[in-house]
């Protein structure tokens, strides 16, 4: 399991319920079970190295199970308390600090810690420094730290992956930890397989990640896509986006996913619209750029001109308003085709997806997302049933349809359902019946357009979309009462994505 896939498990789980404090104990105490199944623990004296991050927390959890079953536990922070940055790493020090029967010492420099003496005298050492998750560099005074386990006679054990190891990768981050045991949690992180002889023997524990967390979208899947920009970021670095859409009768469409895709943190919004319509998008917001087809619809001769600027675009959000004459739907059938063929990133709702049950195309999974309501998926499967099933028969239909055109799907309903044709799919629980009103959906379109610009993927882009998505309706639901409209979500968009 990737750095990004593990990061993701834990925060859904604590949206769940299951705080990253329970986790951390639990993963302290598994540490402290695989060792004294190992060790003659009445008999060693064991040293704790402790960094001031969340592995350092599942350290000092260890050393109170370990002092429990009866061993002589020293533990050791290497850098200073004040800059601890879990809260339950800061908690789990504080409760140290109660406990006569542990020793624990402070080293802030590499001064310091060439000095301590404890490192030598350990029988067994505990290498709680760094977790998964190192990028860059090994920094003093830890990498001294680990220069100083590695020359002593020890047996070692590292927690989660030894210190100085990519957990993606494998590779020494300048130095790193050579382990005689790892014990990791949950899953084994694929820097422990290509780099066994760092690794040494691998033990993989439970900490009570619930199976709920794989198929929920919470906030891991929202944590994606919300880091922070590049001090030297440029416009265009988060995503343009084209909108191809509108008709005479649906003219807000487009200008709704434009907006909720700006919203979102894409830089450029382009909305290629029929010329009947593109002066009343380009009136709704100066924040959009409006181009005019030459004809009232879109049609055959269109093509061209939407595939030239599709080229200048990260994504294509193809449907919105897009009406359902004859010559769209020729149209359509066209640029789906050459949009498939370039591999170019896209999302298709509304009137594209009734278009799009008639061509037969297949797309690439990894960058094509459709977001069809029960009606529509029953358009896109060529049925028709009454009433709509439970969740179960949903999901199945929404894997059919997935498998069917090469995407991932996102069936909106009170319960979202995100699936794709490999058979991974998950459930958004988040929104409200206040978001019936129309418009909506084409919010989403655009959400998950800008979130597909950020190049994680269809199905990751999908289920963070719905999420947030479903939280800004409930956040205009609470501000406003019932009676909202879609744009009250757009404006919401920031605010629950922060």
């Amino acid at each position: 399991m990737t750095t990004e896939e593990m990061r993701v498990l834990e925060l859904n789980s604590e949206y769940l319920g299951v705080s990253l404090g329970t986790l951390m104990e639990n993963a302290g105490r598994e540490v402290a079970r695989v060792i004294t199944n190992i060790e003659d623990i009445d008999e060693s004296r064991i040293l704790i190295l402790c960094g001031t991050g969340g592995n350092g927390g599942d350290g000092l959890v260890a050393a109170r199970h370990l002092q429990e079953a009866g061993a002589f536990v020293k533990v050791v922070l290497i850098g200073d308390p004040h800059r601890i940055s879990s809260p339950d790493t800061k908690k789990n020090w504080e409760i140290l600090q109660n406990l006569y029967a542990i020793p624990s010492e402070i080293l802030k420099t590499e001064r310091a810690v060439k000095r301590c003496s404890s490192i030598s005298e350990a029988n067994i050492i505990i290498d709680a420094l760094l977790g998964f998750g190192l990028s860059s560099k090994v920094r003093e005074p830890i990498s001294t730290a680990i220069r100083l386990i590695n020359k002593v006679s020890g047996v070692k054990y590292s927690i989660d992956v030894p210190s100085g190891m990519n957990s993606d990768s494998g590779k020494s981050m300048g130095t790193a930890v050579n382990a005689a045991y790892t014990i990791t949690m949950h899953a084994p992180k694929p820097g422990l397989i290509q780099n066994s002889e760092l690794t040494g023997e691998l033990h993989v524990v439970p900490i009570g990640i619930p199976a709920e967390a794989y198929h929920i979208c919470g906030l891991g899947d929202l944590w994606l896509f919300n880091q922070p920009r590049r001090t030297d970021s440029h416009k265009g670095d988060y995503g343009r986006i084209l909108v191809v859409g509108g008709s005479d009768v649906y003219s807000g469409a487009p200008a709704l996913t434009g907006m909720a895709a700006l919203r979102t943190g894409a830089d450029l919004a382009t909305i290629l619209a029929p010329s009947l319509v593109a002066p009343s998008i380009r009136a709704y917001s100066p924040n959009l750029m409006v181009q005019g087809l030459q004809s009232p619809i879109l049609d055959i001769d269109s093509v061209d001109t939407v595939l030239d600027l599709a080229l200048q675009n990260d994504v294509v959000a193809l449907g919105p308003g897009l009406g359902m004459a004859d010559g769209t739907k020729a149209a359509f059938k066209e640029i789906a085709e050459a949009l498939a063929s370039l591999s170019k990133p896209l999302v298709i709702d509304a009137d594209g997806l009734k278009a799009l049950s008639t061509t037969g195309q297949i797309f690439e999974a990894d960058n094509t997302i459709l977001t069809p309501h029960w009606g529509e998926l029953q358009v896109l499967l060529n049925r028709r049933s009454k009433g709509i099933p439970d969740d179960e028969s949903r999901l199945e239909l929404a894997q059919e349809a997935a498998s069917k055109y090469g995407a991932v799907v996102i069936l909106k309903g009170a319960v979202d359902i995100i699936a794709e044709p490999e058979g991974r799919f998950k459930f958004n629980k988040t929104g409200t019946p206040a978001m019936t009103v129309g418009g909506t959906g084409d919010v989403l379109t655009g959400i998950a357009a800008a979130l597909l610009a950020q190049g994680k993927g269809a199905f990751h882009a999908a289920a963070a979309a719905a999420f947030v998505s479903g939280l800004a309706g409930e956040r205009a639901v609470h501000d406003l009462g019932e009676r909202i409209l879609a744009t009250d979500c757009i404006e919401r968009i920031p605010l629950v994505m922060r």
